[in-house]
């Protein structure tokens, strides 16, 4: 029974045969062309790949480093956001103006205002949805620029009803 490698050695039998039977400038030839094989294989199964590769990393490091500078340049823009302060329209109009105007458009019963300050204003809601109220607030913060500076709600025995004091800042 024959092995593998003399299953080999047989098939390269007659290919060795037919080198030595060659002349000293065919086999120069022959080994010139063989290194080139050599080399070839060499650069299209190592050098090409790791070549790509490299590419690749460059590619993702170049999208990395625009990413980190678009975030450096859009830090504070994240910060204003984060503290609520982006998106945020300044109005030249009075505080007292602004709540008693858009309050009702809601459906929200201002009970009393009181100033407190050029820039602060007591605001009594009383028995007014929760909901409502919610989304009243949310409008003139996003829209007239307005800050809660202090709030407290207590709920009414009517389900989703509260009463509600609040002190509005500009």
């Amino acid at each position: 029974m024959t092995t593998p490698l003399q299953n080999l050695q047989n098939s390269l039998d007659p290919l060795r045969r037919r080198y030595d039977s060659l002349s000293n400038s065919e086999r120069l030839v022959v080994n010139g062309v063989g290194v080139l094989v050599l080399l070839v294989l060499l650069f299209l199964l190592l050098i090409l790949p790791a070549q790509r590769a490299v590419d690749k990393a460059e590619m993702t490091l170049m999208g990395k480093q625009n990413l980190l500078s678009w975030m450096k340049d859009n830090e504070q823009v994240a910060r204003m956001a984060a503290k609520g302060g982006g998106g945020r329209s300044q109005s030249d109009q009075p505080l007292q103006s602004i709540v008693t105007s858009t309050a009702p458009a809601l459906g929200i019963n201002v009970k009393r205002i009181e100033p407190e300050s050029d820039e602060k204003l007591r605001v009594w809601l009383e028995k007014v949805s929760f909901d409502k109220t919610m989304r009243w607030l949310h409008q003139i913060e996003t829209r007239y620029g307005v800050r809660i500076a202090n709030v407290s709600i207590d709920a009414e025995r009517d389900q989703g009803l509260v009463t509600a004091k609040l002190v509005l800042q500009k």
